[in-house]
């Protein structure tokens, strides 16, 4: 790429700051947004049908993990193969890069659906359903699979418009679905009647709307010429997608194995203590669910500032890189701070949003906040680390930062320590993974670090 070209992208010369906000206050507002559909069907659900009914949508959610590993597995890659491309001035690659992954998405996400509804039933039983909530989790998960295309082609698109340049556009996209999803909601719920199936027709009705608007702007593109001939497969290209968004893609699925093992441990341990079986499963369930809207936020500055990242390092402006994501992990820790306050201060609020139940399922609620969440503040460097590896084309540091957390440390310490805390031992673990995976994350930056600031004194001298 000439000076020229870097010149003429603002990446390669606005201010840090500036495009930090840029780019991130839309990629915020679109995955809170995004937390907001299941969370939203959780709330009212938890309202208008019981706890019974939000324990099904946390045996479903890990099977709507996977969908979302579909998502990012090819709208990740998507986004680092785009701004790479872009900052190397390899426009019409970029072109074909948008086209091949709408494509191959489209294609997986119909074959996992299928797979999904056929399935559903021992899918269920693998990730903990007990007898009661078995029925609630049939009747909310036949309805969701059925919108998974939309959901993944939608995401995928909706990467391409944010590195495209219009991370604004991206959040209306994504608002338009949310906001229709919360008036359906109750809407089927209290007025309708129709149970958790109606939370799940809103959701995929919702989705569908916002696919249509990342549609409209597949021709609309701003820093490449997109035509219809983009819209050939290039497996080489889908291979290098795959890839950049490996990292991405298997920390989702690692949230499955995480879901598999801890549902089934705190079904287990659970049935041996006061609370039985489904208080703790559906409480860790919402405690997840509540912290995702909150760490949203500093993933969203991460994302925010990987188009940023990519294209500099492309263009081999080491300074740029650096000094955004110091700044990206600076805003991140500061987020995860205030995050952590609220859950130590307020856990009985927090959990009260989706319905009032008995003492006990609030006393373990609120047990499970304090314990899980004790450590929460430590990862606001691992948001950044997965996402700075993935944009300078490292996917298997960027898979081992994003990993770390939960497959590297999380599920070891709850298989150790459960059998000798019982149910405190599995939210033990989250304190525990959290301080290891920071040191891990912490170290691995530091040494790239170091490599760039060698790059570039040996690029100066020559």
């Amino acid at each position: 790429m000439t000076e020229k070209q870097a010149i003429a992208n603002p990446l390669g010369y606005e201010h840090i700051g500036k495009l930090l906000r840029t780019y991130a206050i839309p990629s915020i507002i679109s995955l809170i947004i995004n937390s907001l559909y299941n969370m939203v069907d959780q709330i009212f659900i938890g309202q208008g049908v019981g706890f019974l009914g939000n324990g099904a949508t946390n045996i479903i959610a890990p099977i709507s993990t996977i969908a979302i590993a579909i998502a990012t597995l090819f709208g990740d890659g998507l986004a680092a193969f785009f701004s790479l491309n872009l900052g190397q001035g390899n426009l019409d690659k970029a072109a074909k890069g948008v086209g091949t992954a709408v494509i191959i998405s489209s294609i997986v996400s119909v074959i996992y659906a299928v797979f999904a509804f056929i399935f559903l039933s021992p899918l269920c039983r693998i990730f903990g359903a007990t007898d009661s909530i078995m029925p609630y989790a049939l009747g909310y998960g036949r309805i969701i699979v059925i919108g998974f295309p939309f959901a993944i082609v939608a995401t995928v698109i909706n990467s391409a418009i944010r590195t495209d340049g219009s991370p604004r556009y991206a959040m209306f996209s994504m608002m338009v679905g949310a906001i229709l999803n919360t008036i359906l909601d109750p809407l089927f719920i209290f007025v309708f009647h129709w149970g958790v199936e109606c939370a799940a027709l809103a959701t995929i009705l919702s989705q569908f709307i916002g696919l249509l608007f990342n549609i409209a702007y597949l021709f609309k593109f701003k820093t490449i010429k997109f035509k219809r001939s983009a819209f050939v497969m290039k497996w080489s290209i889908s291979g290098r997608l795959a890839s950049l968004g490996f990292a991405s893609c298997f920390n989702n699925l690692t949230s499955t194995v995480v879901a598999f093992v801890s549902n089934n441990l705190l079904t287990q341990y659970g049935a041996l203590s006061e609370y039985g079986a489904d208080i703790p499963l559906t409480t860790f369930g919402l405690c997840m669910k509540v912290s995702m809207i909150a760490f949203s936020v500093g993933i969203g500055v991460a994302s925010g500032s990987q188009p940023i990242i990519g294209f500099n390092f492309g263009a081999k402006k080491y300074d740029r890189v650096k000094k955004t994501f110091l700044l990206g992990s600076v805003v991140c820790t500061i987020i995860t701070i205030i995050s952590w306050i609220i859950f130590q201060c307020f856990p009985l609020q927090l959990i009260r949003i989706f319905g009032t139940e008995s003492a006990l399922y609030e006393e373990f609620a609120v047990r499970c906040f304090r314990i899980y969440l004790l450590l929460t503040f430590l990862n606001g460097l691992q948001m950044c680390t997965g996402v700075f590896f993935q944009a300078i084309g490292q996917p298997l540091k960027a898979a081992i930062a994003s990993l770390s957390k939960q497959l590297i440390f999380y599920i070891p310490a709850m298989i150790i320590l459960a059998p000798v805390f019982g149910l405190d031992g599995i939210l033990m673990a989250g304190p525990v993974s959290d301080t290891l995976a920071f040191i891990l994350c912490l170290v691995l930056c530091v040494m790239e670090i170091r490599k760039m600031d060698g790059v570039s004194k040996h690029s100066a001298r020559t």
